[in-house]
């Protein structure tokens, strides 16, 4: 499965099977390319042919039994055509990004973002995607949410000796994408509005393997005022020029944990952070884990990582990343 964009929303009423389209065996060829269709107007609705100057304000909790219920937001200003300025606050985070012209104006309190800030980044203002080869279409299901009716495809993504189940259901009315079962990862999306042509929602609710991590509340007004302050650098901030040539970084040396004991049996550990001019990780994060206890191995692993660099106009440069581990019989 590919990522198309980002958006998102809230739908917690449970979903109540109410009877079968269309099932197969290994992939039916019909049967994909009703799902395709589904999807891909899912996709035309929530993405406007032309979007005017806009100010997107996305406020959210984030949920962690360590930590409790966090508070956090994030705003950005576009003047299309010409730069963009967004700022993110969360925790001890706080982040002042503006591009102008050929620069990139920049303020951190830290080099890679918190997790919560990773994934608030990744679902909104929509996470939309399509399929690939790996995904085999099992079933179109219709189903009952909240009073809609909706169109469920059932899918299985096969990655080497993975397989996921998968579910995406569209709103038959309007084929807005209201919720996708990815693996472990639930994202609920509600409160649509219409903005510059296209359906967004208001709301998302992302949760994984059953415990809530995000709730955010999403809005898109026009901007009709735009001042000479809104691209004004912040103070004190890293200046930074934009690439007119960029390569990406490449690795060299990636070794994964060596087997376990417990047979095939693969638990995924998903880290971000930065790799460096020199080609090795720094200020790495936990992304997700499907088991903690593994977290200081991947750590101790993505140390021994080697890359050549990203460049940026032919000269070395940090660039951020993300890296999965796959531990097989943990």
């Amino acid at each position: 499965m590919k990522p198309v964009q980002a958006l998102l929303a809230l739908l917690t009423v449970p979903v109540l099977i109410a009877g079968l389209l269309r099932a197969a065996g290994p992939e039916d060829v019909q049967l994909r390319q009703e799902a395709v269709h589904l999807l891909e107007r899912a996709n035309l609705v929530s993405m406007s042919p032309k979007l005017p100057n806009l100010e997107r304000t996305d406020t959210f909790l984030a949920f962690d039994p360590a930590y409790g219920t966090r508070e956090g937001s994030l705003t950005r200003a576009v003047i299309q055509g010409t730069g963009r300025r967004e700022e993110t606050i969360f925790g001890d985070y706080h982040a002042v990004e503006v591009w102008s012209g050929d620069h990139l104006y920049r303020t951190l309190t830290r080099a890679v973002a918190p997790p919560e800030v990773l994934n608030l980044l990744r679902i909104t203002p929509l996470n939309l995607v399509r399929f690939d080869h790996e995904d085999v279409i099992r079933a179109i299901l219709d189903k009952q949410a909240d009073g809609h009716a909706l169109h469920c495809i059932e899918f299985d993504t096969v990655a080497g000796e993975r397989a996921d189940h998968n579910e995406l259901c569209v709103d038959a009315a309007n084929g807005t994408l209201v919720s996708e079962k990815l693996g472990n990862d639930l994202i609920e999306n509600s409160a649509f509005f219409s903005f510059a042509g296209e359906l967004l929602p208001g709301k998302i609710h992302y949760s994984v393997n059953g415990q809530p991590k995000l709730e955010i509340t999403q809005t898109l007004t026009e901007l009709t005022d735009v001042t000479p302050d809104v691209l004004e650098p912040p103070p004190n901030a890293q200046v930074l020029t934009t690439c007119t040539t960029f390569r990406r970084a490449l690795g060299q040396s990636m070794p994964q944990p060596p087997p376990g004991s417990r047979g095939g049996v693969i638990s995924d550990v998903l880290l971000s952070g930065m790799i460096g001019a020199d080609g090795k990780v720094h200020d790495a994060l936990v992304q997700s884990s499907e088991r903690p206890e593994l977290n200081a191995d991947a750590f101790k692993t993505i140390q021994q990582w080697q890359f050549t660099p990203a460049l940026c106009n032919g000269q070395p440069t940090s660039t951020p990343a993300s890296f999965l581990l796959h531990f097989q019989g943990y």
